[in-house]
């Protein structure tokens, strides 16, 4: 029945799952021509001199993706089974709604983590063949609120697609992007790192969130 759950997600996410990694993989191509070039007009001592005094974002484009990501993830999960009125039907599989359900989110975390997973360890790679490690991994460190908004993201707006109500969408939406924007506050390098515990609480918590607006949704509030 798990395997069943499993495939009928991959082949509602197919698509979507396929334009995230041509997503990332674009932005890795990008960024790293834009080093190459840097480093060929400049010179490897002035580029690293520019990253120590200025500590410029080495990767922008990584810090707002994975949370689209999350957020495509969820809509390409979730919307067609609400339109499609299927939502329900699922619910009365012969297993457990909690169980259902869980196989649905931990299907739709995985594509999103291990998407962001494989091309922040190209990202590392790459840092760590042009840079030295300590740059490196400052660099790296500074990615890692963006790499967290990803499943964040993704339960948030899972949380809020399955709620069955528009206006408690809308109040759902409110402290969500607030509490996602905290993933993207600016700061230098490594500053963030204090911080990443309590992010990542928040992000273990959001994941409960859906089975709040799922139970609302099987109970019928209109």
């Amino acid at each position: 029945m798990y395997r069943s759950i499993i495939y009928k997600e991959w082949i509602k996410t197919r698509t979507a799952t396929g334009f995230i990694v041509l997503a990332f993989a674009a932005a890795a191509i990008h960024s790293f021509m834009k080093i190459a070039e840097d480093l060929r007009l400049s010179g490897a001592a002035a580029c690293w001199e520019l990253v120590i005094q200025k500590d410029p974002a080495m990767f922008p484009l990584f810090e707002y993706l994975p949370a689209i990501a999350g957020v495509l993830a969820a809509l390409a999960q979730y919307v067609p089974e609400l339109q499609s009125k299927r939502l329900k039907l699922t619910l009365h599989l012969p297993l457990k709604e909690d169980a259902i359900l869980l196989a649905m989110s931990a299907y739709g975390t995985a594509v999103v983590t291990l998407v962001t997973a494989f091309f922040g360890a190209v990202l590392l790679w790459g840092l760590s063949a042009n840079f030295p490690a300590e740059i490196a991994g400052a660099s790296f460190r500074r990615l890692l609120p963006g790499f967290m908004a990803g499943p964040s993201a993704y339960f948030l707006a899972s949380w809020i697609c399955l709620e069955p109500r528009w206006s408690r969408r809308v109040l759902n939406f409110i402290p969500g992007a607030l509490a996602l924007s905290l993933f993207f506050m600016r700061a230098k390098s490594g500053a963030f790192c204090p911080l990443v515990p309590w992010l990542g609480g928040f992000m273990a918590a959001a994941f409960f969130f859906v089975f709040q607006s799922t139970a609302r949704f099987k109970d019928g509030v209109q």
